[in-house]
């Protein structure tokens, strides 16, 4: 027993000096002593959150740093120098995408715009996002439904739909008008409030972020899943299907209404992302199945409303938790929209 642990011990520190050895030939940036065996440098992670304890790296160490996580190297780059070079001079270098468990299950296989590498499925997905909702005619077409979910937005505020002791819940009202948008731009309709369908998919797209974050194990130390460690990798299964579930009902939802718009002799013009996307499976099947156009439709619906929902919700906090600035842009929206009575008399 001890000869066996005495030749695993030996393989093992023969590998870690002959990657410490080539780190330095192939001139890698600086790395922390020492990079443990098998775990390498996740034992200087252990502090929370993770911001910080890479903040502290960096000011120890430099702003450039290369770090092994367990099977992985990670550069870790703290300089905005440092940061433009990458993704200006070095930026294919740096344009792949890791192969994370949540690529595997929640990216289609690594096929999504936000999981894909660069490659050719990469630039098409970005060539439909850039030209169909992103361009600068696009986004002066579509300024009449910001206009519209927003006019909404203020009537809803006024005259609430539910008010809980007095309060208005800002966070479910905010991302209902953001998902609003991405809907009526990607669907061509709002969300179906009454039936619950926005509540549906602010749990999900919460339930993504909150998987998404997570950190698997498996990721860094591959032999983790085969002593137990798949919980998280069966969440993402199961949290897969339903996105799946939800956009296969979108797809199937516009392809009636394609249909009866056929029947009743409607121009071939399209009016949202989905029909774009259908009319264009019937060109190029092998470029726009129905799991590729689920792919893309679930990255737009939960990146779009996400980040812009909590962007307004911390802005609003901000402004109640400060008076002066929340007064200056009282103002402002007066000197540059009109007096809120002004807007009543519109509702």
């Amino acid at each position: 027993m001890e000869l066996i642990f005495f030749i695993i011990f030996s393989i093992v520190a023969v590998i870690w000096i002959m990657k410490v050895a080539l780190g330095k030939i192939r001139n890698l940036p600086p790395s922390p002593f020492p990079c443990l065996p098998i775990v390498g440098h996740l034992y200087l992670l252990r502090s929370r959150p993770l911001y910080r304890a890479l903040g502290k790296l960096s000011a120890r160490h430099g702003p450039m740093l290369m770090l092994r996580l367990g099977a992985r190297r990670v550069f870790l780059v703290s300089s905005p120098e440092v940061v433009e070079e990458c993704l200006t001079t070095n930026d294919l270098t740096f344009a792949n995408r890791p192969r994370l468990l949540a690529g595997k299950h929640l990216g289609l296989d690594y096929t999504t715009i936000n999981w894909s590498s660069h490659n050719d499925n990469w630039r098409s997905l970005r060539r439909v996002v850039s030209h169909e909702l992103l361009s600068s005619c696009q986004v002066r077409t579509l300024s009449t439904i910001r206009a519209e979910v927003v006019h909404h937005l203020v009537k809803n505020v006024m005259y609430p739909r539910v008010v809980r002791d007095g309060m208005m819940e800002m966070k479910s009202v905010l991302f209902e008008v953001v998902l609003n948008v991405v809907m009526m731009t990607i669907a061509g309709r709002r969300c179906d409030v009454e039936g619950g369908e926005a509540g549906r998919f602010m749990e999900l797209v919460q339930e993504l972020f909150i998987v998404m974050g997570a950190t698997h194990v498996s990721d860094y130390l591959p032999w983790w899943k085969w002593v137990g460690g798949k919980h998280l990798e069966k969440e993402m299964v199961a949290l897969n299907e339903k996105w799946h579930a939800l956009m296969q009902d979108l797809i199937e939802e516009q392809r009636r209404k394609t249909v009866v718009e056929a029947e009743g002799g409607s121009s071939d013009e399209k009016n949202n992302l989905i029909e774009f996307l259908l009319m264009s499976q019937q060109k190029e099947p092998e470029n726009h199945s129905d799991e590729v156009i689920k792919g893309l439709l679930q990255v737009l619906i939960s990146a779009g409303s996400n980040t812009s929902s909590v962007t307004m919700e911390w802005m609003l906090s901000l402004l109640l938790n400060n008076p002066e600035a929340l007064k200056k842009v009282q103002t402002e929206i007066d000197n540059c929209v009109g007096k809120i009575v002004w807007l009543t008399n519109q509702i």
